[in-house]
C-alpha cells in the first residue's frame, strides 16, 4: 500500500506529544481526499537510546548548542573548518560532563549512521510520492539527513521542508545549499500547502503559492496562515499514538495532546517584547471561537481517553478566560488539565477561574522582578504584579514554569542586588527555574534593531558555523541564535548576588521536605499567620485587626495613602499607619516605588496538590518502578481515572 503524502517528525524530539503542526497538515489533507500519514522517527529514536536520554537531550541541554543537530552533523559531511568549531566542541563538551551524558559521542559515532538508513528504508516502505518533513527546535540536520537517504534510494520521492526553522530567510538557506531538498514552505502553511501537494500529484509544479519555496522560485515570501481559525480541521493525531504503543517501554509515557485556541500574540502585536523572537510574520492575534475551541477538547480526549492538554498558545486570549475556561469550570468533574501561556497581569479572579477549568500549570511572561528592567523588555507589566501572580498562584496550588532574563543593554546593574535582597521574603513562592542571560533570537526587536537597542558585533551562534558547511554569507540567514555585545548591560559578575539567591530559593523549595510557607487562617473572628520562610521573625503571628486589614487591602498593589483612605472609615490613620509599618518590619509585604502588595497566601484556597501538579499536562515519563505496576492497570495512553492523579 502507498500514501501520497507522509509527514515525518525525525529526532530530536520529545516523545511526549505528538506534533501539531503534521497533525494538522495530515487533517487538511485527508479532508480533501489526499492519502496522508505521518511517521514518528522522534520516538524510533528515543526507542534506540532510551526514553530517558532521549528527552533530557530534547529539553536539558542549553538550545542554542544545537545538541540535537551535532549529534547527526557527520551525516552531513566533514566537519566545517571555522573557528567556531573548536568553541562548539568546548561548549558542548562542558554541558554533555556537566549533565553526565557522555554516551552520546558513543551513540554519534555508531548508532547516527544506522538509524539514518533505517529511517529512509521505513519512510520508503510506504511508497510515498511526497515525505514532508517538519523542523523545530533540533530537527533539521537529522531532517536533511534521513532526506539526503532517502533521495538516494528513490530520486522520485518529492521532498518538502517546513516548520518553525523555516521561516524568514532561513528555508531558502536550506534551499540552496541541500539538493535533497525540492520545496521549503515558510510561514503559516495551512492554506498553501494543500494546493501545492495537488499540483505536485498532478505532475505539475507549484506555482502562485505565497511561501512556497522551489528551485525555479526561491524566494516566495512567507505563507500567511488563516484568520478563520474556526475553518481548521481537528488535528489528527492517531499515527502517534498508534506508534507511541510500540515503544519499548510505552508504559512509561504519559502523553499530552497539544491543542490550538490562537495563534499570533495581542500583547506583541501591540509592544513586541524586546526578547522575543516567536511568531516570526505571523504576530496578527487570531482565535478559534470559544464553543470550537471546547469542541475540539471534547472531541480529542473523546478519540484518545487523554486529559492531559497543552495549548500551543503563545498567550492566552482573554475572550478564552469566560468563553473556554470559564464554561469548564463550571463543569468541575470533566478532569482535564490544562498548560497555557498567560500574560502576568492576571488578576485573582481571572486565575482562580482558570484553576477551577483544570489549568494546573501555567507559563507566565515574567522574566523580571525589577520594574527597570521590565520597562527595557517592554513587558507592560510591573514587579509587583508579578509579585501577585506569583503569590494567587501559590495560593491556588497552580504551578509555574518562569526565569529571570537578564543582559538587556541599559539595564540598571544594582536592580539585580535589589531582587537579590527580596528573594528571602520570596521563598514560599515558586522559585524561577534558572536565572540567565539573553539569547539575540531572530524575529525579535533585540536581534532586527540590535544597533539601536545598543548590541554590536551581532553574530550567529557558534554551533551553526560548527555544524553547518555552508558558505560564510549563508551562516546568519540559516540561524535562529545569535549573540552580540551588550556593553551597556550587566556583566557576570554583577549577578552573583542575584543567582546565588535565586539558587538558594530553588534548594528551599526542593531540597527539604516541605516548601516554606507564608500563610494566614482565620480562627474564629482572630486570624494566625504561619511563617517558615528563613527570614520569618517568629513561626506564627496574630496579627491586630488593622494590620488584618490591611493585608486583605494589599491583596493588589496600593499606595500608602489609598490605603489610609480606604481603611478611614474603620481605622484613624495613625492606627493604619503602624498597621503598614508592622507588615513591612515583619516582611508580610513588600514596597516598590511608594506601592505595597501583601506576600501573605490566605489558607483553604488551594485547588490542586503536589500529586495533581505532578499530573504534568505537558506530557512526562514515569520511572522505571512505577511503569511497571501500571503496565497492567491499562493500555498506552487509556488511562483509569485513578492512574490520573499519579505523581511521577
Amino acid at each position: 500500500m502507498s500514501v501520497d503524502v507522509l509527514f515525518c517528525s525525525a529526532p530530536v524530539m520529545s516523545v511526549v506529544r505528538p506534533s501539531a503542526a503534521l497533525g494538522l497538515l495530515q487533517a487538511l489533507l485527508r479532508q480533501n481526499g489526499i492519502r496522508a500519514e505521518t511517521l514518528y522517527l522522534n520516538l524510533l529514536f528515543a526507542d534506540r537510546i532510551g526514553l530517558d536520554l532521549n528527552e533530557q537531550l530534547a529539553e536539558k541541554l542549553p538550545s542554542h548548542l544545537l545538541a540535537g543537530d551535532w549529534l547527526f552533523g557527520e551525516c552531513l559531511g566533514p566537519r566545517p573548518n571555522r573557528p567556531q568549531v573548536q568553541r562548539h566542541i568546548h561548549e558542548l563538551g562542558a554541558a554533555i560532563e556537566r549533565k553526565g551524558f557522555e554516551r552520546l559521542y558513543e551513540i554519534r559515532r555508531n548508532l547516527i549512521p544506522s538509524f539514518v538508513e533505517e529511517a529512509a528504508e521505513r519512510l520508503l516502505e510506504r511508497n510515498p510520492r511526497i515525505i514532508g518533513f517538519t523542523s523545530m527546535f533540533e530537527q533539521t540536520v537529522a531532517s536533511l539527513a534521513i532526506a539526503a537517504a532517502v533521495k538516494a534510494r528513490d530520486p522520485s520521492v518529492v521532498v518538502c521542508f517546513g516548520g518553525a526553522n523555516c521561516h524568514g530567510p532561513m528555508g531558502a538557506v536550506l534551499l540552496k545549499n541541500f539538493a535533497q531538498i525540492d520545496y521549503v514552505f515558510n510561514g503559516e502553511a495551512d492554506t498553501v500547502f494543500g494546493p501545492a501537494v495537488e499540483a505536485i500529484l498532478r505532475g505539475d509544479v507549484p506555482r502562485g503559492l505565497s511561501g512556497c519555496l522551489s528551485r525555479d522560485r526561491p524566494a516566495a515570501g512567507s505563507a500567511t496562515g488563516p484568520t478563520a481559525m474556526d475553518a481548521l480541521p481537528i488535528p489528527d493525531y492517531a499515527d502517534y499514538f498508534v506508534q507511541l504503543a510500540e515503544l519499548s517501554e510505552a508504559a512509561r509515557v504519559r502523553p499530552s495532546i497539544p491543542f490550538e485556541s490562537s495563534r499570533g500574540c495581542w500583547w506583541g502585536q501591540k509592544h513586541h517584547c524586546t526578547f522575543c523572537g516567536l511568531n516570526g510574520e505571523g504576530m496578527a492575534f487570531r482565535a478559534k471561537s470559544a464553543p470550537r475551541v471546547l469542541s475540539e477538547i471534547e472531541t480529542l480526549h473523546a478519540e484518545f481517553g487523554i486529559s492531559r492538554f497543552a495549548a500551543t498558545d503563545n498567550i492566552l486570549g482573554m475572550s478564552h478566560i469566560d468563553g473556554v475556561l470559564g464554561k469548564l469550570a463550571e463543569r468541575p468533574a470533566h478532569g482535564f488539565r490544562f498548560f497555557y501561556e498567560i500574560k502576568a497581569n492576571m488578576d485573582e479572579a481571572q486565575l482562580e477561574k482558570l484553576a477551577l477549568a483544570g489549568t494546573v500549570w501555567l507559563q507566565p511572561g515574567i522574566e523580571s522582578l525589577s520594574d527597570p528592567v521590565l520597562h527595557l523588555m517592554r513587558k507592560g507589566v510591573s514587579a509587583l504584579l508579578n509579585l501577585r501572580l506569583l503569590r494567587n498562584c501559590r495560593e491556588l496550588g497552580v504551578g509555574l514554569v518562569w526565569s529571570i532574563l537578564y543582559g538587556f543593554p541599559g539595564e540598571p546593574r544594582e536592580a539585580y542586588d535589589a531582587v537579590a535582597k527580596m528573594v528571602p521574603l520570596l521563598e514560599h513562592l515558586q522559585p524561577p527555574v534558572g536565572c540567565g542571560r539573553i539569547r539575540l533570537d531572530r524575529f525579535s526587536p533585540n536581534f532586527e534593531r540590535a544597533a539601536e537597542i545598543g548590541f554590536h558585533n551581532v553574530t550567529q551562534m557558534p554551533a551553526y558555523g560548527a555544524i553547518y558547511d555552508v558558505p560564510d554569507e549563508d551562516l546568519a540567514n540559516l540561524a535562529y541564535f545569535f549573540e552580540g555585545d551588550a556593553p551597556d548591560a550587566a556583566r557576570e559578575q554583577d549577578l552573583l548576588s542575584l543567582k546565588a539567591a535565586s539558587a538558594g530559593w530553588r534548594a528551599r523549595w526542593f531540597d527539604q521536605p516541605f516548601a516554606p510557607q507564608l500563610t494566614m487562617t482565620a480562627v474564629g473572628a482572630a486570624h494566625l499567620v504561619s511563617d517558615t520562610r528563613a527570614c520569618a521573625l517568629q513561626p506564627f503571628y496574630c496579627p491586630t485587626r488593622a494590620e488584618v486589614a490591611v493585608l486583605n487591602l494589599l491583596r493588589n498593589p496600593c499606595t500608602r495613602p489609598n490605603v489610609v483612605e480606604q481603611l478611614a472609615d474603620c481605622f484613624e490613620a495613625a492606627l493604619v499607619g503602624a498597621a503598614m509599618d508592622a507588615v513591612l518590619t515583619r516582611r508580610f509585604a513588600v514596597e516598590i516605588d511608594g506601592r505595597m502588595l501583601s506576600l501573605v497566601t490566605e489558607a483553604g484556597r488551594e485547588i490542586f496538590d503536589a500529586e495533581a501538579r505532578a499530573e504534568f499536562p505537558l506530557g512526562f515519563i514515569l520511572p522505571r518502578e512505577r511503569a511497571t505496576v501500571f503496565a497492567s492497570l491499562t493500555d498506552v495512553g487509556k488511562e483509569p481515572a485513578d492512574l490520573e492523579r499519579v505523581q511521577p
